[in-house]
């Protein structure tokens, strides 16, 4: 009976380690998620932004180009060239 005793309480004790293992790895995991989740956001982030930039240099710059045209079309016909 004291030998069963003893053996349950080995086991229980290692599972109470178990639990203990296990919660602690649980931690680091859903940390290390967390942190590469944040990274992703901040790329994401930074994605979007470059977009920005860029759909509004390009507005900038087909602006330009159609201004140009149109100072083209007028010299042509100031010169009468086709």
């Amino acid at each position: 009976m004291e030998k069963d005793i003893l053996k349950y309480l080995a086991t229980k004790q290692d599972l109470e380690d178990l639990k203990l293992e296990l919660r602690d790895e649980f931690r680091r995991s859903h940390n290390e998620l967390l942190s590469h989740m944040d990274e992703i956001v901040t790329i994401a982030r930074r994605l979007d932004q470059e977009r920005v930039f860029t759909f509004e240099y390009v507005k900038r710059v087909e602006s330009e180009v159609e201004k140009n045209r149109k100072d083209i079309d007028h010299i042509k016909d100031i010169l009468k060239i086709s």
